[in-house]
């Protein structure tokens, strides 16, 4: 079934949008939002990734979401009107365009296809996050691991001869962080999946080789991916 709304219209006016506001650079590692700090300002992303993330109480972080080039943050806490009670930190080098709050507020409400572009945008984010979270709730550490690389090359992953290509540093400590299992056991996980010809990892870079083996792991409720 297709989707009664499209984002192409609204994806192209909030690049003009933004495009006139002034452009930020961050270097890998930065923080852009700490938890409790006003948000007075807007960033989308022109390039590179920037993680949502917060810690447990025993001082592990958890990563909730992982922004894109042509994301915009963190709308969702300003239309909702609540306390930022989480950390945003760039995940590679980010340049980003920073436009105050109430500007783009206005700008949204006076441009319905932009807040269509939006209610897509967040109801396939939604609908993954769903999957992902039944896998990491009821799921053994194979299955969380399964789920999280499938949700990520789903997302981020960029096809190449070699195969799909997670396009951002994906660290076994950044794996265990956006499944809740320890960084051990994310290495020993990705370490039987590379023995079995599914993926390969060299450095930060994740290449997944068999989507189809990830899905029938994870048994993730989002459509396959050849």
């Amino acid at each position: 079934m297709s989707s009664p709304f499209t984002r192409e219209s609204g994806a192209a006016q909030l690049r003009e949008f933004f495009a006139k506001y002034p452009l930020a650079n961050f270097k890998t590692g930065e923080v852009i939002y700490r938890p409790d700090d006003e948000v007075y300002f807007v960033y989308y992303l022109e390039e590179g990734y920037v993680s949502q993330q917060v810690v447990s109480e025993n001082g592990e972080d958890f990563i909730i979401n992982v922004y894109r080039p042509g994301s915009y943050l963190p709308i969702s806490l300003i239309l909702q009107g609540i306390t930022n009670d989480c950390t945003y930190e760039t995940l590679t080098k980010v340049k980003a365009r920073k436009a105050p709050v109430k500007e783009v507020l206005h700008f949204m409400e006076k441009n319905p296809d932009v807040l269509k572009e939006l209610l897509v945008r967040l109801a396939s984010g939604l609908n993954a996050m769903a999957s992902k979270a039944e896998a990491l709730v009821f799921g053994t550490a194979s299955r969380k691991i399964a789920a999280t690389l499938y949700f990520n090359a789903q997302r981020f992953g960029k096809k190449t001869d070699q195969g799909i290509v997670i396009d951002f540093p994906l660290t076994h400590k950044r794996i265990a962080a956006m499944t809740g299992i320890t960084r051990e056991t994310a290495s020993i996980e990705m370490a039987k999946l590379k023995k079995q010809g599914v993926l390969t990892y060299k450095g930060k870079q994740v290449t997944i080789f068999d989507m189809g083996v990830l899905y029938d792991t994870c048994f993730c409720q989002l459509p396959k991916t050849s």
